[in-house]
Formats: C-alpha cells, structure tokens, sequence
C-alpha cells in the first residue's frame, strides 16, 4: 500500500455533516490508526468554517478546506476540477466518499479523469490479514451475495453505502490543523447554472426506523398480508418501528421503505426482532450490527438463529399473540 493520507470527501446536510459522511469518519479513523496514516476531511464549499469544526470533532487529524461561492452547490465539472488539484498536490493514498447520487458522480468522474480503481457502494472495508490490502466489500445480485473486490491502482477510491459503519464519536473539544486551499474556478468552469431545489419529503415510517431503539420486523414466514398486523401490533406495544425483509415488501405486504437490508434501510436498534424471517443475508446485512437480536422462527436449522442473540424454536402464531399480550398487561 502506497504512502499517504486517508481522505474523506465530506458531503454537507444543512449546513452541517451529513449522517453518511459521519459514519464513514468511524471507519477513516480506524484505518489511520492502524495503518499509522493521517485522516484527512476534505470540505468542498462555501462559508464553511463551521463545518470544517466538525469534522475535526469527528476525528479528522487534518481538514483540508476549499471556500468559494462556486462550490455553494454541487456542480460536477466545479467539483471535480477541485478536488482533481487537490489529489495532484497531496496524493492520498485511500479516497472515501458517500455513496449518495453526489458522491457517486463526484467519484466516477474524478475515476475515469485519474485512472483511479473506484469500488462503488461499499457495505463493508476490510484489511487483509498482513495489512498490506484492503478489501473492498459490496453487494451484487440484489444483496445475495458479496464481492471481495481490490483495487490495482496505487490510489484507491470507494463510495460507501448508509449505514455500512456506526456514527464517528463526537468530541467537542477537538481541533485539527486547517489546510485552506484556493479552488481556482471561475463561472465559466461551472457551465450550469443552479436554479432551485426542493427537498423530498422524508417518509415518516422510514425515519421512524432508522431512528427507532426498537425494531420488530416480519417475513414471508407470517404465511400473509393478512397476518402482518401482528408485527405492527408488538412493535406498538414495544414502542419500536416496524421493518419487513425484501420478500415481504416485494410481495406488497407492506410499504417498501420498510425494508430492512442491503437493497434498504441499514438498522441498529439496541432490540430487534425478527418474526419469521429466514435470515437470508440479503436482510441479516442490514441488521446484524443491532445490540440484541431476538429471532422468532419454526425451523430450528433457520440461518437467521446464526445471527440472534436469542433465538425461541416455535410457531411464531403461538408465541407473538401471548407476547403481545403480556407487554400490554404490563404496562
């Protein structure tokens, strides 16, 4: 592995990180510490020294900043023209960026422009066991399986999926050296113009899962539509959210944006339980970070006990109801 600093293309929301660039900031951090490299934040913007502070809270050793009202909003040709310069003046050795519509066209331009090996939507990062590679780990054919993938180039670069790692921790009293860099653009290396944007309304069943300390979620083994509201039931009683694996929300027995895995939501609740889901790891991808996992099943072989903490063998029709029940008798 070449030498050189571990960038991470920071992406704003609201004028503060986004969640997706703070996760990625935990797993920046562990890799500069064991690989003895410096995590570099890179802040592409403008008016934006309050972010620059937080990336430093995050973790960042140093934070390169780049402040121009041409960088307000993101344009490719600006942002990549920049970031092309920085990469030429400091040559880092690992790029990470969010796998956000943003990030993936920043990073396939900036692949293509510098001949860079980019592995897209990474669900995990791993170093192989001399800690001379890394392994970039993404979901192919719908999550069912995961590719192993390394790059050749002695820059590497990668987008990261929501989700894949936990949130950096947060430490309000640290610094980092700032780094202020010049973007040399001007108006006619933009070539667009930014008109208006509005932003989409956030699906309240999706937030509710992604924020929830409690998740119950469903599978195909509830037999039917018919038998769903049970899931919603204990999750009521619980005061939790509601997920479903793919199967489920395929088969229309619940809205899709309560899907639960690597094609949806990425969860990490401190319960989760799984009610007749098999455990295909298509959805256990998209749970098995959660603290306690309670799994539901009639199959005693069923993949998804590898994955529980604890684990009831029994017709969930029998078990679910009574619990139900209990929960709301003690309240």
């Amino acid at each position: 592995m070449k030498k050189g600093n571990i960038w991470v293309i920071n992406e704003n929301s609201g004028n503060s990180l986004s969640l997706i660039s703070q996760e990625i900031m935990s797993k920046a951090k562990e890799l500069s510490k064991t690989l003895d490299k410096e995590f570099v934040g890179v802040e592409l913007g403008y008016e934006n020294d309050e972010i620059v502070k937080e990336l430093a809270r995050y973790g960042a050793d140093k934070v390169i900043q780049v402040d121009d009202e041409n960088l307000k909003h993101y344009n490719t040709l600006g942002f990549a023209k920049v970031l092309d310069k920085l990469i030429d003046k400091y040559d880092p050795a690992i790029i990470m960026l969010p796998a956000s519509h943003n990030g993936r066209d920043l990073a396939g331009r900036i692949s293509a422009k510098r001949h860079i090996g980019l592995v897209a939507d990474c669900s995990s990062v791993e170093l192989t066991e001399d800690k001379e590679d890394i392994k970039w780990v993404r979901p192919s054919f719908d999550g069912k399986l995961f590719c192993d993938v390394r790059i050749l180039s002695e820059t590497m670069m990668a987008t990261i999926g929501r989700g894949a790692f936990v949130k950096a921790d947060y430490n309000e009293n640290k610094v980092a050296e700032v780094i202020k860099e010049e973007s040399g653009l001007t108006a006619e290396d933009i070539k667009t113009e930014f008109v208006d944007y509005e932003e989409s309304d956030i699906d309240p069943a999706l937030d509710k899962l992604l924020n929830s300390k409690v998740v119950v979620a469903g599978g195909r083994g509830l037999g039917g539509p018919e038998n769903w509201h049970l899931v919603e039931e204990l999750a009521e009683a619980l005061g939790g959210s509601v997920g479903a694996t793919k199967a489920v929300t395929d088969l229309g027995w619940c809205e899709k944006s309560l899907q639960v895995g690597v094609t949806g939501a990425n969860v990490k609740p401190d319960l989760y339980i799984a009610l007749g889901i098999s455990g295909a790891i298509q959805h256990t991808k998209g749970m098995e970070d959660s603290a306690t996992i309670i799994a539901i099943n009639n199959d005693p072989d069923a993949q998804i006990f590898k994955t529980a903490h604890y684990g009831i063998v029994d017709d969930l029709f029998n078990v679910v109801p009574k619990l139900i029940e209990e929960i709301n008798n003690r309240k």
